[in-house]
């Protein structure tokens, strides 16, 4: 186990090892979650787009969601 100090500022360091295992760079972003009351910190995708797509399983669309939801409106007008 790793203990490490927060600063006043509120800083904490990621050890050089564990940095290089996540490929932690200065400049990089990580994520802090709170996952089961713990605090997990893990490196930040660098294009969360790319890797949000394909997450929601199924066939729909949500264009034609959009478009359905527009016309309930329309007809309520």
């Amino acid at each position: 186990m790793i203990v490490t100090q927060v600063s006043p500022k509120g800083q904490i360091l990621i050890p050089k090892k564990i940095r290089e295992k996540y490929g932690v760079k200065p400049g990089s972003k990580v994520q802090i979650l709170e996952k089961s009351g713990d605090l997990v910190i893990k490196p930040a995708p660098e294009d969360p787009i790319a890797e949000a797509c394909g997450f929601l399983e199924g066939n729909f669309s949500l264009t034609e969601e959009l478009r359905k939801e527009h016309k309930k409106e329309l007809e309520n007008e």
